[in-house]
């Protein structure tokens, strides 16, 4: 946004003209037209049609304003001169509700002068950072007169425009203090608002002046669980916290790692204390210095703050000096789309967002382009294209912005020879020395590190040298695994007799959040309700034209298309088709496999193959990229590829499901912001005299449990009337890689909603949810404790997500009637342990600035299954086998309750018992120690 230095919390002064409206010119692909916009104080929105509401963007929907330079890619996208450059600005609006499609939408235009493109840009940021200031002190543990008065403020400027009253003296009735808490989405009920309106109201005239606001409004901020914390740490809670019984609280129950670093922990103290400007005096006949003490107002600011964060904020810093096959590598498919992938919109855009939010392998689909310029577009769809030149100018702006670790350009070349040769003219006159042009040591067999590539780009693209495949007869029994090809990309191509039954069978759109049997098989799907779909893609849907199957018919050779110019940019990254384990190109250090997601899992059907997979993927590079027929621009679960080691698991960054949430949590913590994780031991390069121990993974437990205590500022979607109540419960579930029916899943707490079939593992994660709390989004009290545990090959590799959702009847869970409000997933072991606020991100996948759910978190390290104590693990496994029988009688029960609609949730459907309520197979009842 333009440069300010305004605060958020001093009212800005609205210039006349802009409300009243002034004249831009609108930009888009099609045409340029003048068109007179306004902005709606009060509703905090600019709109160009007041009878077209998809003609407005809400304020608070602003992720960027983008200007001069920073706009000049778009500027020239849409061949402006370049006199219109200082005053052409780009807004960037992210509005998943209203998206159809497109959670990134930007809007261009021309102001006639630059006064006025000043006035719109400065002004709408004026009144961004004075709506998150309202928010701010809203949502902060401290009383901030100023805050209140800005808010106070507002609402007399409106009641009396003339000032007919001044602020000091005026009183607001229950009415005006409503209209500032559905502003402020303070998502209470009537009722609630008005039990603190009366308390608040100490003269009894149904009217709030402005000492009893700040009453009314210290009240909605209490924080009960919060003083009960607090008190069972302090020893006298009136007098605060000392700085032991501080560092006694993080030891102990946030399990930080004092010791190691106490004048760090104690100097954080001391910010907390200063900044409340709380201190308790010693007595004075000793005439000590005052000892400092931690107040509840210091230490709820503590608990919010990034000294206590979710993720380790001490943690150590992963490795990046290993060979890049060792690290997982945070990779976009179809980078371009903002989308659908059949008519969805190309844009540079969507290579800005995906970097920013540090991806570090993104793709550039290359087709020819009028007067030699190769343009980048999904071929032989109805997307839009963009100039190649345009996506590499915005790549190199934006390449190591969020991290300096090398940057994978992933090209898919269709253009004829003179283009290839115009796309590396490009390539090198942007990048320069950025760009990797040959080895960094030439006598070096082993790919270089993320440390010693920082700073550079490679490409990735098919080697020039290659022999690909025609047709030709083969036995029968060959796996002929083809790469990717534009029919399996294009839904326009015909697809083979299998494919097309295939396609007509797709599940219908599933239903949040509890899914049975007719139900699993649809990752894909987002209605307007779901936005974290949790089951996994059908075979049907995650149908591909590059199947890797048993097939009759293999396809000779015949000379690769890319030129020797192209496919010398590929020093590290060298694009090969897998014909077997045994070619010569399997055996070189640059080379690497792409695969269509079912090629892959067909070609892992085979237990042989799957095997010597594995074991390339320790040593070698290979990308994975989600089927042609993802219509939708679904993601497949990225735990699929992980588990067999694969380094680049290809999403599409547009859509925020679950297959891109977990991809989100892989890459959420510390170092792992870098886009770069090194993937578990079992899963990296062994040492030759290790490679002929046990293959097979030893099985861990982990166990686990979360306190979901709370909720704070939830959201209110458009869906939801502001007359309507929001009745939020919570789910949590926990993801595992392990094959369906491998692991065995148990756990207690609240109301079990796992898949009603007893299976786990991938795609059947196990599921738990709260009770509904009644017409309360602003500050919930769910109080459940969830129990999990599960044994897994891979403990690396274990999620969670929490979903909240709102009961439309305040009875009834995981039925149609249930509303999305938002959702959090994490990677199980970069969590802290203790109380933590988790973050909480809409269905685009953007985070919410004030809404957070509060927790308490406690871990144990995983351990080997073989190690514990036989009698022990033989006593809890078989606990558990006693309680199916009683598990099937009460799901079987609910599903009856769920069907009656007017029910309302009675005592026996919640799991209260301490009785733990399994998810088991037989495979796992059949390894129970003798």
């Amino acid at each position: 946004m333009a440069a300010s230095r305004h605060t958020g919390t001093i009212a800005p002064k609205i210039d006349s003209a802009i409300q009243r409206g002034t004249v831009l010119t609108k930009v888009t692909k099609k045409r340029r037209k003048q068109v007179r916009f306004f902005l709606d104080l009060d509703a905090g929105k600019v709109y160009w049609d007041v009878s077209n509401p998809a003609k407005r963007f809400y304020i608070d929907d602003i992720k960027e304003i983008r200007v001069g330079v920073d706009a000049r890619n778009y500027r020239e996208e849409h061949q402006i001169p370049q006199d219109t450059e200082n005053r052409w600005f780009t807004i960037v609006i992210a509005d998943d509700e209203r998206s159809k499609g497109r959670t990134v939408k930007t809007l261009h235009l021309i102001a006639p002068n630059t006064p006025i493109l000043e006035l719109w840009t400065t002004t709408l940021e004026h009144i961004s950072r004075y709506r998150i200031g309202l928010m701010a002190g809203l949502a902060g543990s401290g009383q901030s007169e100023a805050v209140l008065k800005a808010h106070w403020q507002r609402e007399m400027s409106r009641l009396f425009p003339h000032g007919t009253r001044s602020a000091e003296q005026g009183s607001l009735d229950f009415g005006a203090v409503e209209s500032i808490c559905r502003s402020l989405h303070i998502n209470c009920s009537k009722n609630m608002l008005r039990a603190q309106f009366s308390k608040a109201d100490s003269d009894v005239n149904g009217k709030l002046n402005f000492s009893q606001f700040q009453n009314f409004v210290a009240r909605l901020k209490e924080r009960k669980d919060v003083k009960e914390i607090f008190k069972d740490s302090a020893t006298d809670a009136k007098a605060g916290l000392s700085v032991d019984e501080f560092l006694k609280f993080l030891r102990n129950i946030q399990n930080e790692n004092v010791d190691s670093d106490r004048s760090y922990w104690v100097s954080v103290f001391d910010k907390c204390v200063r900044k409340s400007k709380s201190r308790v005096p010693s007595i004075p006949e000793f005439e000590e210095e005052q000892v400092p003490r931690m107040d509840l107002d210091a230490f709820s600011s503590f608990l919010a703050s990034p000294w206590n964060g979710l993720y380790a904020s001490r943690a150590p810093q992963s490795r990046f000096d290993r060979p890049l096959n060792e690290y997982f590598i945070s990779s976009s498919h179809n980078t371009y789309l903002l989308g659908r992938q059949v008519a969805g919109a190309s844009s540079t855009e969507a290579y800005i967002s995906a970097l920013q939010k540090g991806c570090r392998c993104v793709e550039i689909d290359c087709w020819d382009g009028a007067d030699g310029r190769p343009i980048v577009s999904h071929g032989r769809t109805m997307t839009t294209s963009v100039l190649f030149a345009d996506c590499i100018t915005v790549i190199n702006r934006y390449a190591f912005i969020t991290t300096d670790f090398p940057l994978i350009l992933s090209l898919e070349v269709h253009c004829n020879p003179e283009q290839q040769l115009a796309m590396v003219k490009i390539m090198k006159d942007t990048f320069k020395d950025q760009l990797v042009l040959e080895p960094l040591l030439t006598n070096s067999f082993v790919l270089p590190s993320p440390e010693e590539l920082k700073g550079r780009i490679l490409v990735k693209v098919k080697t020039c040298d290659e022999l690909q495949e025609g047709v030709r007869q083969e036995p029968v029994g060959t796996f002929a695994v083809h790469g990717r090809k534009r029919s399996a990309s294009s839904p326009f191509i015909r697809p083979t007799a299998s494919e097309s039954s295939a396609i007509t069978s797709l599940p219908p759109l599933s239903s949040p959040p509890t899914l049975g049997l007719e139900t699993v098989g649809s990752f894909l799907t987002q209605d307007r309700r779901s936005f974290t779909t949790t089951s996994i893609s059908s075979a049907a849907e995650e149908s591909d034209g590059a199947l890797a199957t048993i097939r009759k018919e293999k396809k000779r050779r015949q000379k690769s298309k890319i030129t020797k110019p192209l496919s010398d940019l590929g020093v590290y990254t060298r694009g090969y088709k897998w014909h077997s384990f045994s070619s010569a190109e399997s055996q070189r250090y640059n080379h690497v496999y792409s695969f269509a997601e079912r090629s892959f899992e067909g070609i892992c059907r085979d237990a042989e193959n799957k095997a010597l997979f594995e074991k390339h993927n320790r040593k070698y590079l290979t990308r994975v990229y989600p089927s042609g027929f993802r219509l939708r621009s679904s993601n497949f679960d990225p735990l699929k590829f992980w588990r067999r080691g694969v380094q680049m698991a290809a999403l599409n960054w547009q859509t925020y499901d679950i297959g891109m949430q977990m991809n989100q949590a892989m890459f959420a913590a510390g170092s792992d912001r870098t886009g770069y994780v090194l993937k578990p031991e079992s899963l990296r390069a062994l040492c030759p005299a290790d490679e002929e121990k046990t293959k097979a993974t030893e099985w861990k437990l982990v166990r686990f449990s979360v306190d979901v205590i709370s909720a704070q500022q939830l959201p209110r979607p458009r869906s939801i009337g502001p007359d309507d109540n929001i009745n939020p419960y919570v789910e949590i579930e926990m993801f595992s890689a392990d094959d369906r029916g491998q692991s065995f899943v148990y756990g207690e707490g609240g109301m079990n909603a796992s898949a009603r079939n007893g299976m786990s593992g991938i795609g059947f994660p196990h599921r738990r949810r709260t009770k509904i709390e009644q017409s309360n989004g602003y500050s919930p009290i769910f109080n459940d404790r969830f129990r999990l545990s599960l044994e897994t090959k891979y403990p690396d590799l274990v999620f969670v997500r929490w979903t909240i959702w709102s009961s439309q009847d305040g009875r009834s869970a995981g039925s149609n009637s249930s509303v999305q409000l938002a959702t959090f997933t994490a990677k199980l072991s970069s969590l802290s342990q203790g109380y933590r606020y988790l973050p909480l991100y809409d269905g685009g996948g953007d985070q919410y600035l004030f809404s957070t759910l509060f927790c308490k978190i406690t871990k144990e390290d995983p351990v080997s299954v073989q190690r514990l104590d036989a009698e022990e693990l033989r006593a809890e496994r078989m606990g558990i086998l006693r309680q199916i029988g009683q598990t099937v009688f009460k799901r079987t029960s609910s599903t009856e309750r769920e069907r009656g609609n007017d029910m309302a949730t009675s005592a026996e459907d919640k799991d209260s018992s301490p009785d733990l309520t399994p998810t088991v197979s037989a495979a796992s009842t059949s390894s129970l120690p003798p």
